[in-house]
Parts: C-alpha cells; structure tokens; sequence
C-alpha cells in the first residue's frame, strides 16, 4: 500500500506540473502557486478523514493523487521566481540553498512524522499540512511578486492527452511485477502508453500555445542538464522509499527508531545541495558539482547494498552518508546550467519542463523498481505484507545501475568549458 500511495503522488506531480505551467502563463503565478496551496492542504486534511478497513487504500491513493495535483500547481513557479530574481553569478548558490532548505525538511520530515505518529496517530501527519499551508498562504499575500498573466483559454485536450499517456506507462511499469514482463496486459499497457505519448508530443509540436516548450529541448546544454536530472531522480527516491521500509521492517526498528535512522542519508543529502551552490561558485563549472556527485551517489548506493543482507544498521551508515552527499550535489549545479542555457523570457517554460522531467523520472524509476521488487519478493511474505531482504537489494540493485550508466553519460555530455565572469569568493 505505501508503494502505491508514494507512486501516486509522484506521477501526479509529472502529469500536472504542466498543467500549473499553463495556468501561470495563463492566469498568473501567484494566482497559480495559491491554488496548489490551498488545494494541497485541502487533500492533506482529506487524507487524515481516510476509514478504516478496505476502503483505506483505494481512498487515500485517490486523495493522494489529489495532494499531488496540488503541489504540480506549486512546482513551476518556484525556480523561475529564483530564475528572475537573482543574476547568473548569484543564481547557484541561491538555487542550492532553495534546495537546501527542502532537504533541510527532509531532514526534518522523518523525525516529525514518526514523532507525530507515535504520539497522535498517522493522521496528525496529514493534519499537519493544514497550519503549514495557513503559514504559506499568508506569506504569499505579503510577496511583493508580479502576477502577469497572458491571458487567452486554457488547452484541455493536450493536458488530458499527457495525463492519460503518463499514468498508463507508469501503470504497466508497475504492475509487470505482478502480471510478468511478457504479460499481455503489461504490453497492451505500455504500447498503448507509448502511442499516447507519441500523440501528446504531436499534438503539443503542433500547437500555437504549447503545454510544454519541447523546442527547449533543442538546446543541447538544457537538455543535457534534464536529462541528468531525469535519471537521478528516480534513484533518489528509490533508496529514500525502499531504504525507508527497509530499516522499518527488516531492522525492526520503531517508527521513531526508523525517522531518526534515517538522519545520515537526509542530512547528507541536504549537505550536499549546500555544497553544490558553493562548487559551481568556486569553480564556475557544472561538471565539478555533477561528476563528484555522481561518483559518490554510485559508490555510495553500492555500498548501502553491499550491506543491506547484514542487517547491521552501523554497516549501512557509511553507504548512507555517501549517496546521499552524491545525490544532493547536482541538482542545483544542474538547475543553474538549464537556466543559464535559456533565454530569460522563456525560463518560465524551462522551469515548467524541467520539473515535469525530474517528477517524471521518480514516478518512472519507483514504478520500475516496484515490479523489481515485486518479482523478487517471496510469496510467503506477500502473506505477511513484510518486504524482504532480496526485494530491497533489487530495488537498490536498479538505482546502482541507473547511477553507474548515468555518470559515463554526464562525463561524456556536460560542457567542458568553465563559466565566463572568472572566479568569485564563495565565502563572501
């Protein structure tokens, strides 16, 4: 079930960040951003009103979806506000601390929601959500933000097209762990996923008012860095879900055990999104940040799966602290380099696109690693609902390989040339 509340959300995210991208263009970004946060907070109290029994599931993975739709509301607007405010040479460190301080609660995520749990229930985490979206609400009246809006109607076909093309992929990427890879219903779902796709792509190429600006993608340095962002996502999230259950149900440890476990692979994470800002300062190129990042992430998660058969929390400590270093560093390096490769008038559309790829990308490697996970896993536990061991390491086996086959690519594919404007104090 806890797979299938996270794979919801996340492939909410990827459908309707273009769809919030639309709506900024159409009736502006604050207008927009107040929206998500509103309509998330009003799924997240929807959530802690789920019944008991067997209609659990179905509703909280409905309501989910719905909190996903909320946040894709709130995604686009967020770096292209970043983007515009501050100038190239500050736009590093101000993308790395942006990231930082989510990592910063992430850090604090896991501790708070077992802590609450523990204490109040599952449904105080939920219930959480609704002074946090009061807070943000009453900062967004206080931004002084433009809210231009261009006007014109709102494209209904190309988001359905998208959206429908989107959850019938990822349903048959799931779900051939348990019909089997050469299932007819997994083929029937992927092509025809496939072909809507193809359609969605037509149709947005075709279109005066595009859902997305795919053209971006004709810029090489934009598309290198969102396709990076695109295949490290999915890892990310992969060690951070499975990790999480991992340390929960293998391990034994109590909720509030399990959050606070947890601490060396967030913090790292977080610790590194710091320092990426201070590197691609320092150094003014994206290829530091990226590379180390990247040969930490796969050292790192190979290492955590080396020691995940032990069940020795202490053994998995140094594979914790390292991938999560490794991936933290290059998202704000990569961030910054998509921005930098754009004009600034279309940098609301790269925002926009950007995260509708990176979402797209946790949604498609939790998805993929779901059926992994399920092949492995013995049907004696099924019975139990407990994730074994086996079913873990296939897991973090996936996120290995998709970081050890992404860091040949970034060597080969990012600029080699250091940023203009020379070598600032990152001190300052």
């Amino acid at each position: 079930m806890m797979h299938g509340v996270v794979v919801v959300y996340v492939l909410a995210l990827a459908a309707f960040v273009p769809v919030g991208g639309m709506l900024a263009r159409r009736i502006g970004r604050l207008t927009t951003f107040r929206a998500g946060a509103e309509l998330f907070a009003i799924a997240s109290g929807l959530c802690a009103l789920a019944p008991s029994g067997d209609g659990a599931e179905p509703y909280l993975i409905a309501v989910r979806a719905v909190q996903g739709v909320g946040g894709a509301l709130m995604m686009p607007v967020t770096t292209s506000v970043i983007a515009d405010v501050y100038e190239e040479q500050d736009r590093g460190r101000a993308l790395a601390v942006y990231a930082g301080l989510a990592q910063l609660f992430l850090v604090l995520g896991p501790i708070v929601g077992a802590v609450l749990t523990q204490l109040l229930g599952w449904r105080s985490v939920f219930l959480v959500n609704l002074p946090v979206g009061a807070a943000c609400l009453w900062m967004i009246a206080r931004a002084r933000l433009g809210n231009r809006a261009q006007g014109g109607a709102l494209s209904v076909v190309q988001p359905l097209v998208v959206i429908f093309s989107l959850v019938v992929l990822v349903l048959g990427l799931y779900q051939c762990g348990v019909w089997g890879f050469t299932d007819a219903r997994t083929l029937t779902a992927l092509a025809t996923g496939a072909g809507a796709m193809y359609v969605a792509v037509r149709l947005i190429l075709n279109s005066r008012r595009p859902l997305l600006d795919l053209r971006l993608l004709g810029i090489r340095p934009y598309a290198v860095a969102v396709a990076l962002t695109f295949l490290v996502q999915g890892p990310q999230l992969i060690v951070l879900v499975h990790g999480t259950v991992h340390l929960r149900q293998a391990l034994g440890l109590s909720l509030l055990a399990t959050g606070t476990s947890l601490l060396p692979l967030v913090a790292a994470s977080a610790a590194g999104t710091f320092l990426s800002g201070y590197l691609l300062d320092h150094y003014r190129s994206v290829r530091v940040p990226v590379l180390l990042g990247l040969t930490a992430a796969v050292a790192g998660a190979v290492a955590w799966t080396t020691a995940l058969p032990s069940r020795e929390y202490l053994w998995q400590v140094p594979g914790m602290l390292l991938a999560g270093v490794g991936m933290g560093l290059p998202f704000p390096a990569l961030s910054a380099e998509l921005m930098r490769a754009v004009p600034p008038d279309k940098r609301p559309d790269a925002s926009v696109l950007r995260q509708s790829i990176r979402q797209l990308g946790g949604a498609v490697g939790l998805a993929a690693v779901g059926a992994a996970a399920l092949a492995a896993h013995e049907n004696t536990a099924d019975r139990t609902g407990v994730i074994t061991v086996a079913a873990t390491s296939a897991a973090f086996a996936v996120a290995c390989c998709v970081l050890a086959a992404t860091l040949p690519l970034a060597v080969g594919t990012l600029p080699r040339r250091v940023r203009t404007g020379g070598r600032r104090n990152a001190s300052r």
